[in-house]
């Protein structure tokens, strides 16, 4: 499964808010997905994923400012476009290089962490 390399930091700090409801439901069924099969490889893209597909926003000037963002997370954890890892293994990853510190540097000019809902 293809994966936006910012969307791995989301994937921790989701509280079931989003953009529309259908993207809730989406993002919402896909981290089901991860829940229950740990050891899905995931593909790390900058490139729009499944969670794209239902963001009412995918196309806009907040879209564009993703792959930067993106660019920040591979660096951030030492990743490349095209690496292919393991949920558990993705999940660790961030745990282990991301902080407050980190996520404020990352996720600058973000609503989700500038609206509190992301607790690093």
């Amino acid at each position: 499964m293809q994966v936006r390399a910012h969307h791995l930091l989301c994937a921790c700090q989701f509280r079931g808010y989003g953009y529309s409801p259908a993207f809730v439901r989406q993002v919402s069924r896909i981290l089901l997905l991860w829940q229950h099969r740990p050891g899905l490889l995931l593909t790390i893209t900058r490139k729009p994923d499944a969670w794209c597909r239902a963001c009412p926003r995918q196309g806009t000037s907040s879209c564009h400012h993703a792959g930067a963002r993106d660019a920040k997370v591979l660096d951030t954890l030492g990743l490349s476009t095209g690496t292919r890892l393991e949920v558990a293994a993705a999940r660790q990853l961030v745990t282990a290089k991301i902080d407050a510190r980190a996520a404020g540097l990352i996720c600058q000019g973000c609503s989700w962490l500038d609206g509190g809902y992301c607790r690093w």
